[in-house]
């Protein structure tokens, strides 16, 4: 596995939308790129930065609940 990770704050840097939306999205469990890696290291949740930088890139091949617009 990648041993890259992501803050929740890298992520919403790097994803193309804005904060509140991305908030919104991911209490909703729509952002199904996101997956927190465990267990945590402080209180801060990890993500699996090549999941993430797959779906910044349009190279997302998993299943979709939320696309972004074109």
């Amino acid at each position: 596995m990648n041993d890259r990770c992501y803050t929740l704050a890298q992520v919403i840097e790097k994803v193309p939308m804005a904060r509140r939306t991305f908030y919104r999205l991911k209490a909703r469990g729509e952002l199904v790129f996101l997956q927190e890696l465990k267990p945590r290291i402080g209180r801060r949740p990890r993500y699996r930065a090549d999941l993430v930088d797959r779906w910044v890139a349009g190279l997302w091949d998993g299943p979709r609940a939320f696309r972004r617009s074109a």
